[in-house]
């Protein structure tokens, strides 16, 4: 994965920093700014980093007639309720930002002063918007949903020409929901190398098995659609998390990071202290007396008693044939002065 790492508000991205969770709201607060302010409550009260909602203006992201026209249309917000719910976000404590659908929407995010742009996987192929949002120089992350690795490069490649420098891609399939076959999270490292990125993951998948899994290969961001009620009508409710599974994925990807660990394979501390009383060391296994030689009956491999230690296990060759400098007791340790060289 890349080293390199950018800000979202005070939380930085990429290796090395704790993974960004994302609380998917996108419209699922149907429109309704007080639903919109419970979600942003669960995320916040689950321990998320940021929510994030889709803006659209409808007339200008679809053609009138289509059932997208339809549902975006329904379920807009205002700018006032956008205004207080960036307020209600920040008295909570948690990022709220958001995709633009159009160049209208990104004039209220810009307008909202919200400290990121996420461009969907349905936009990555709409390089003037790209070019667009890249010109804001706030941070960007992009879906790549339906992309091929091409498509990918050219949208990163656009933004990046437009004078983004704080970029990151989601492995992501637009698949509602995704079958555990279809998620391909090693994408994510694929992505990673050919673009030079912090990299993540945006899901689709039910439960929280394909989240877990993208932070153990490396996910900087996830990112998980948040209901309040799964059984709503919408095209993202039914995969979404309630409240008490965000709380639960939440914590299990904090886990998942605890347990990725240093890197280096060495004993725990707390292990250091069980060596001794574990390892097999040497021990007589009968009487022996100075000057006798060691050999595989009188020699053994045995746990010792607490608080003793005999020579280690690799050191039975090389005692094999060598003659005792004292009198040992049957499953006393053998230790190195023990020993004639």
């Amino acid at each position: 994965m890349t080293s390199h790492t950018f800000n979202v508000g005070t939380c930085r991205i990429g290796a090395g920093a704790p993974v960004f969770i994302i609380a998917e709201i996108g419209i699922n607060h149907d429109g309704d700014e007080a639903a919109c302010a419970r979600l942003i409550n669960a995320a916040a009260n689950a321990g998320a980093d940021a929510a994030k909602l889709q803006i659209v203006e409808a007339g200008e992201s679809y053609v009138a007639g289509t059932e997208s026209h339809r549902v975006f249309s329904d379920r807009a917000l205002s700018m006032d309720a956008l205004e207080r719910l960036m307020t209600h976000a920040a008295k909570r404590g948690i990022i709220l930002f958001a995709t633009p659908g159009d160049f209208s929407s990104l004039q209220k995010i810009t307008d909202l002063s919200m400290p990121a742009i996420k461009i969907s996987s349905g936009l990555l192929t709409n390089t003037p918007l790209i070019k667009q949002a890249a010109a804001t120089k706030l941070p960007m992350i992009l879906s790549t949903g339906m992309a091929d690795l091409d498509e990918v490069g050219i949208a990163v490649a656009t933004a990046r020409d437009a004078g983004a420098r704080e970029l990151a891609v989601l492995q992501c399939t637009s698949i509602y929901p995704t079958p555990p076959a279809q998620v391909n999270l090693n994408a994510m490292q694929t992505l990673a190398a050919a673009l030079d990125v912090p990299v993540g993951y945006s899901d689709h998948a039910l439960g929280s098995t394909a989240c877990l899994a993208a932070v153990a290969l490396g996910a900087t961001i996830v990112e998980k659609h948040i209901t309040l009620d799964k059984g709503l009508a919408g095209a993202d409710h039914h995969l979404s998390a309630t409240p008490d599974e965000l709380v639960l994925l939440v914590a299990e990807i904090r886990n998942v990071e605890a347990m990725m660990g240093r890197g280096d394979k060495s004993p725990e501390p707390e292990e250091r202290d069980r060596r001794n009383g574990t390892h097999r060391c040497l021990v007589a296994r009968q009487d022996i007396a100075a000057g006798e030689t060691f050999d595989i009956d009188n020699l053994g491999l045995k746990r010792p008693l607490p608080g003793t230690a005999g020579l280690r296990a690799d050191d039975y060759e090389r005692v094999l044939g060598a003659r005792a400098t004292r009198d040992l007791k049957v499953d006393e340790p053998v230790a190195g002065e023990d020993v004639k060289s």
